[in-house]
């Protein structure tokens, strides 16, 4: 039994037994993962669309061609007259979203180069399986019919001179943003590589709409110069992206200062409850920056079907984020992010510290429940990674574990059975702190693989922590002190709260047992003086 598992790891150093599952775990994700999109093979959809599908977007067709050999488009007729022609977006410009896959619309172009019509017909985006309804992403995609390919359209636009802007899906704006790159892309492809005219109305000398679909565009043709899609969301997003820079050098001061601040625990409490509302409104609610176990299988899969800086860079705040988290994880392990950046968590902490003030009990379970709890939140991981390989659609149903979508991207303005359960979880937090992230957080539990890996060990204990002294212990908001006085690294959110208790003489026992030995002898000693003045 040992045998078989002792090829995880390789250092002879100690650990315990939750360390090796959690390593053969992630191997064992990690390679079956690779196995999984090594086996992927891409079919052409394309050929095997029917007219059902095409009517949707040309009612009047009857005949479909087959697909052109100078671009991936089928020509569409209706008796012997050419009614335009279909294209899938994701044949010519694939651009994954946030599952790590690209989203895939047919959409319809006509002989003056405008878009006829576009219909989704396969993605996996998470916000779209669960969170946005039917009509709101009909009514989205439905804005595309009437544009030409040569109009340079954005999401939100507004006024923006140049620009052609339409709605944005609520709750589901990156996305969409990727929707209209991909299609605006592959229809501009379509059209130039047809000869279709790309000035609005103006036909370019040499096309041939009728008689030679497919003939290359003239020489002449110029495209309009189109900003890589990512870059626009960098640019719209230039001033929050500014005041979360500073918010993460600030933490990081926090951090490498820890020791001088936690010796001020006034200063250290406004700070830590300032953050937090920081946190929860700014990153939370405003910029919606709420990381996910969703971000995780989505990485993993674009890592497994090839790098791309574009696709980790369509979410400017979760990439800024999700790079804070790579490097401090390593120095300071999982809990900078669980304990300050995350929005639920702070969250959860804001509503037990308001309920402790207005003198609501705190209930916690023994020791013993506590840690086998624990399990539920990994065996929840396993199963989103399993699903994961199959569809990211299933893995996002399952996902809904998190309650992150319902509060932060929909403000609970969704199905009651969600919202509901989204506040339970908020509501029990008020008695057991942190409920969610101790038990059920996939994403916690994704990152303390990481955490063993840490540089730094910089929070304190003392030889009489643990035995007899367990006032941290009983302080500690996620329970992630043994009785034996460890600090469970893999649990911890670095609160630093410990470390408040460890340089206060009144509720740390050794050093209030000091304090009272000087403040003795200083007594004794006044004593004297007194004595001798008289």
């Amino acid at each position: 039994m040992v045998q078989s598992v002792r090829f995880c790891y390789f250092t002879p150093m100690k650990i315990n037994r939750m360390d090796l599952v959690r390593g053969c775990l992630l191997r064992f994700a990690f390679t079956v993962l690779l196995l999984v999109a090594g086996a992927a093979v891409a079919g052409e959809r394309l050929e095997q669309l029917d007219l059902a599908g095409t009517r949707a977007i040309f009612p009047a067709a009857d005949s479909l061609g087959t697909t052109l050999a100078a671009v991936p488009a089928r020509t569409v007729f209706a008796g012997d007259d050419v009614l335009g022609w279909i294209f899938l977006n994701d044949e010519l410009h694939p651009i994954p979203a946030y599952s790590g896959k690209p989203i895939s619309a047919l959409v319809g172009i006509d002989a003056e180069g405008r878009i006829v019509g576009a219909r989704i017909v396969a993605h996996e985006e998470p916000i779209l399986v669960i969170g946005v309804s039917d009509s709101d992403l009909q009514h989205f995609i439905a804005q595309y019919a009437g544009i030409s390919a040569s109009e340079k359209v954005r999401v939100g636009a507004g006024a923006r001179a140049g620009y052609r802007g339409i709605d944005a899906i609520t709750g589901a704006t990156i996305t969409t943003m990727v929707i209209n790159q991909s299609i605006m892309a592959a229809a501009e492809d379509v059209a130039s590589a047809l000869g279709l005219p790309l000035a609005r109305g103006v036909p370019l000398p040499g096309a041939n709409l009728g008689s030679a679909p497919g003939k290359p565009a003239p020489a002449h043709l110029v495209k309009p110069d189109r900003e890589p899609y990512w870059l626009q969301l960098w640019e719209e997003r230039e001033g929050r992206l500014f005041i979360l820079g500073t918010a993460l050098a600030l933490l990081v001061t926090m951090l490498v200062f820890q020791d001088w601040l936690v010796v001020r625990p006034r200063l250290f409490t406004r700070l830590r409850n300032g953050y937090m509302l920081f946190t929860v409104f700014f990153i939370g609610f405003y910029s919606m920056g709420q990381l996910s176990i969703v971000n995780m299988l989505a990485f993993g899969r674009v890592m497994a079907g090839g790098f791309s800086w574009e696709t980790l860079l369509i979410e400017p705040v979760t990439f800024m984020l999700w790079s804070f988290v790579a490097v401090t994880i390593v120095l300071w392990g999982r809990g900078v992010y669980c304990g300050w950046l995350c929005p639920f968590g702070a969250l959860q902490e804001l509503i037990h510290t308001i309920a402790r003030h207005f003198g609501v009990p705190r209930h916690e379970f023994p020791a013993m429940v506590h840690e086998r709890l624990w399990a539920i939140k990994y065996l929840i991981l396993i199963g989103l990674f399993g699903l994961s390989l199959d569809s990211m659609a299933h893995a996002a149903t399952m996902a809904e574990v998190e309650p992150f979508k319902t509060v932060f991207a929909l403000h609970f303005v969704r199905d009651w059975s969600f919202v509901v359960y989204a506040l339970a979880l908020l509501a029990v937090s008020a008695v057991n702190s942190k409920f969610y992230c101790k038990y059920l957080c996939p994403l916690g539990a994704a990152l303390s693989f990481f955490t063993r890996f840490r540089i730094f060990d910089w929070l304190r204990r003392r030889r009489e922590c643990g035995n007899p002294c367990q006032t941290c212990a009983a302080q500690c908001q996620i329970s992630a002190i043994r009785p034996t006085g460890e600090i469970i690294e893999n649990e911890c959110h670095y609160c630093l709260e410990c470390q408040v208790i460890y340089h206060d003489e009144h509720r740390c026992p050794p050093l209030v047992e000091k304090r009272k030995r000087r403040e003795k002898r200083e007594t004794r000693a006044a004593q004297i003086s007194a004595v001798q003045v008289e």
